[in-house]
């Protein structure tokens, strides 16, 4: 009887909580099963995709409705055009598809598809395209879609009303499972309970023993250290001896502090005392250094009261060498911090690649907007004026023809002014631009940069304030010098009013030459200065101005490439000035020249 009753206290709790864990793993297989079941598939939510694309194809009617009564435009029409052709190309692929057939409509799926893409030439002439079949069919595409919404509704609720029924059973199944585990719990509860009255018993017990195994406190890799209310030690073993160098004969009957000097340390004191109290505590990591040693040793300490019944009669404290696990928490300590730097200097440099790549991300979103807008522009011109050519090709005379055709001209030409300022700096970005710096008269770059642009804006004044001795010569490209310069003077014609003149200055000093671009009208915003010299950077005053944003760009990358430089000078109400630095031949071997006024 007697043995069988350690086999029954440990298989019985042993099957109960081998129940308990079955019931749970089913339970929770149940629950996973039925969970993922109830999950919604977003990608085959018909009701949503097939009412998205009704809506687009109304919008679509109503964008060619307005357009018969001159309230749209062609843009509109195309945009509304091609949602529609989205929505019904997500309608007829991947999943989608697969439910339009299952519910019995892909011969009309593929029927509504090709009416929709039939409306493409109709949608890209619409100006002459009779509008009211167009939005016929654009409506018949709207009943259809609401007619197949309706279906996926009522199939959806037909499956979803099946998998509830469903779902209730499997719940019902879970609940049971969950009974059983309550159950089973409940047997183990009061097991424990049982066992638990138990060992306090047996706990009483063995505080009530004085008597300490001798075997067991000396045979321990741990000190242990028993002392009465008068803090006069009662048990010493071995282990205590290697760590505080008394032994145990000669501690036993001692007080501590006599001991040692360690013992006294308040910090150590203190859980004694707590002891004495009726108050278990422990300590961690404090030094301990032995009377034949100069290096530390770690320890941990902890410390319990003694009692007879309810009477404590002492305390017994037990203290362990921990000094190697101190040295890897230190060796941790210092892999952690030297980890947390290398993350930390790790993390700024993501930090930093990330800006660059945010800054890139948007100067080229910028440049392909902006890009997008000042070519459509001139095409837009070229293809305005051959249409009205073709539409009044009878009735065209010779010098309205002649008028039109220098129009288009004029707008190939901006277009390919736009496109080699794409190329070259692209070519410049890409280190393919060469040049070869010699001697080149500053009049002579100045007075060919004035008369290019008087040719090109015959209506604006370029002056050319001051010249200087024609012998003097700055070092530079000839053709790359001449354009920088052009791209400033360029500029201020187009950023100041038509009727005010731009001026240029010549100012040598002993190392280079300065050519100043004055023009008048407002100032740059200061939002925009540190900006200007960016590619593809356009201000808040480029609005109806032509440009890609490169001309400033460009004159600076090509002016540093010649040892000099574009500066903004000033820019207030009065006008504005930029410069173009360029240096002197020899100034980079010391030789000088004279001083010149500026004019």
């Amino acid at each position: 009887m007697r043995g069988t009753r350690p086999i029954l206290g440990f298989f019985l709790p042993l099957g109960v909580i081998a129940i308990l864990a079955i019931l749970l793993v089913y339970s929770l297989i149940g629950l996973a099963q039925t969970e993922r079941k109830m999950r919604i598939d977003a990608s085959t939510n018909m009701v949503w995709v097939l009412s998205r694309a009704e809506a687009a194809s109304l919008r679509f009617a109503q964008a060619l409705a307005r357009l018969e009564l001159g309230a749209s435009s062609q843009d509109d029409i195309e945009l509304r055009y091609d949602i529609l052709l989205s929505r019904l190309g997500l309608i007829d692929e991947g999943p989608q598809r697969r439910r339009m057939i299952a519910l019995g409509y892909e011969e009309e799926l593929e029927q509504t598809v090709q009416a929709a893409r039939e409306l493409e030439p109709l949608v890209s002439n619409a100006a002459s395209t009779d509008l009211a079949h167009a939005r016929d069919i654009a409506e018949s595409i709207a009943v259809w879609l609401a007619r197949a919404a309706n279906a996926a509704m009522v199939a959806e609720w037909n499956e979803l009303g099946g998998q509830l029924d469903q779902y209730r059973g499997e719940i019902w199944q879970i609940i049971i499972w969950l009974v059983g585990i309550a159950v089973a719990g409940g047997i183990l509860s009061a097991y424990l309970i049982h066992s638990l009255v138990v060992s306090r018993r047996r706990t009483e017990l063995l505080y009530r023993e004085r008597d300490f195994s001798s075997l067991l406190v000396a045979s321990s890799g741990e000190g242990i250290l028993a002392f009465d209310r008068d803090l006069r030690c009662s048990l010493w073993n071995d282990a205590m001896g290697r760590l505080i160098g008394w032994s145990s004969e000669r501690a036993v009957g001692t007080t501590l502090a006599e001991i040692s000097g360690f013992f006294a340390i308040e910090g150590i004191a203190r859980p004694f005392r707590e002891a004495l109290e009726g108050t278990s505590s422990s300590i961690s990591d404090k030094a301990l250094f032995h009377p034949d040693s100069t290096d530390a040793r770690y320890v941990d300490m902890r410390c319990f009261p003694l009692k007879d019944d309810e009477q404590i009669i002492g305390a017994i404290a037990f203290i362990g060498d921990v000094t190697e696990r101190h040295a890897a928490q230190r060796e941790l300590a210092r892999h952690r911090d030297h980890l947390e730097e290398l993350v930390a200097a790790r993390t700024r440099e993501l930090i930093a690649a990330l800006e660059r790549e945010r800054a890139a991300t948007e100067l080229y979103s910028n440049f392909a907007t902006m890009v997008s807008h000042q070519f459509r522009t001139p095409l837009a011109i070229v293809d305005s004026t051959l249409q009205r050519l073709i539409r009044r090709r009878e009735h065209v005379s010779a010098d309205e023809m002649v008028a039109r055709a220098h129009t288009a001209r004029s707008a190939i030409a901006r277009l390919i002014r736009l496109v080699e300022s794409t190329l070259d700096a692209a070519r410049l970005d890409a280190g393919q631009i060469e040049l070869s710096s010699e001697p080149f008269g500053i009049n002579a770059l100045v007075t060919a940069v004035c008369a290019r642009q008087r040719e090109e804006t015959p209506d604006r004044e370029i002056i050319l304030a001051t010249k200087t001795d024609n012998a003097l010569s700055v070092m530079c490209d000839p053709a790359h010098a001449e354009h920088a310069l052009a791209n400033l003077v360029s500029n201020a014609v187009k950023y100041s009013p038509p009727e005010t003149p731009v001026r240029l200055d010549i100012e040598a000093t002993s190392t280079h030459v300065r050519c100043l671009v004055h023009s008048e009208g407002d100032p740059i915003p200061d939002a925009d200065r540190d900006k200007l010299f960016e590619r593809y950077f356009r201000g808040r005053n480029s609005a109806g101005k032509t440009g890609i944003g490169v001309g400033l760009y460009m004159a600076r990358a090509l002016a540093r490439m010649q040892g000099g430089e574009v500066e903004l000078v000033e820019s207030r109400h009065d006008g504005t000035v930029f410069s173009l630095v360029l240096p002197l031949p020899g100034a980079a071997t010391g030789a000088k020249v004279s001083e010149r006024p500026g004019g």
